[in-house]
């Protein structure tokens, strides 16, 4: 267990001492205040008679949960197995005192912790934003649990870019494909009912199950169902494929 911490832990360095993900948080964040900025603006220009008193940190949990993890979680999978694949050094990773299983689930591991820090620090920017901008902070706690529920279906997300990943050639085309995948299922989530809430990626947003639902304990199980079933039959799958490659 020790050791596979430890590899954790290193994973996860290895991936935030990558400038980019400290760049599209920072543009994330340059987002939030152009939200937050175009509240005031339309208050200004009003003289004061339209006022948008949002909670900045809801505004932008579906941005965040919806955009900007999802492409965090793209970018991290693809440098860990794709890119380390195509520079052959994956087999580093293969040499460490770990079984091939426990060194994929260190690495997924360390691109659910990246997403954890990136999730926390959108947290945090808007929080600041609203003390700043005088917002009231009601229902801070609330949302801070919102946040953190909607790391959960991150989990899933993580397994399928593990999973094209580790049917494609490249990164660039992993990476391509994790996107287009993406999209495709969003899609489905949103213009092709029923069938579209049988995919995970209808539940990014898994507090609005949670906090406030009204929902019988039954519909609850099946979403749940789905989303644990994905991750099982994901993980499995890359492993199986994973194992049979000679590194």
């Amino acid at each position: 267990m020790r050791v596979l911490l430890l590899n954790t832990k290193s994973e996860f360095l290895k991936l935030i001492n990558k400038k980019k993900y400290l760049v599209i948080t920072i543009l994330s964040a340059l987002i939030s205040l152009v939200r937050l900025g175009g509240s005031l603006l339309i208050s200004k220009v009003s003289h004061g008679e339209l006022v948008i008193k949002g909670n900045l940190m809801a505004s932008m949990l579906s941005f965040v949960a919806d955009i900007l993890i999802p492409l965090v979680v793209f970018m991290a999978v693809t440098d860990l197995f794709a890119s380390e694949m195509q520079e052959d050094t994956f087999k580093a990773s293969l040499l460490r005192p770990l079984t091939r299983f426990k060194v994929i689930l260190s690495k997924c591991a360390g691109v659910w912790l990246l997403s954890c820090a990136v999730m926390l620090a959108m947290f945090c920017v808007c929080f600041i934003m609203q003390i700043i901008s005088g917002y009231g902070l009601g229902g801070t706690w609330h949302m801070l649990s919102a946040y953190l529920i909607d790391l959960i279906p991150v989990i899933a997300l993580i397994g399928l870019a593990l999973f094209i990943n580790t049917i494609s050639k490249s990164p660039t085309l992993a990476m391509l494909l994790c996107i287009v995948v993406y999209i495709f299922f969003k899609y489905l989530n949103l213009y092709v009912s029923p069938y579209g809430q049988m995919v995970f990626t209808a539940y990014s947003q898994w507090h609005k199950l949670w906090l406030g639902s009204t929902l019988p304990f039954g519909a609850l199980a099946s979403k749940l169902g789905i989303l644990f079933g994905s991750v099982l039959i994901l993980y499995t799958t890359s492993y199986i494929i994973l194992d049979k490659k000679n590194f």
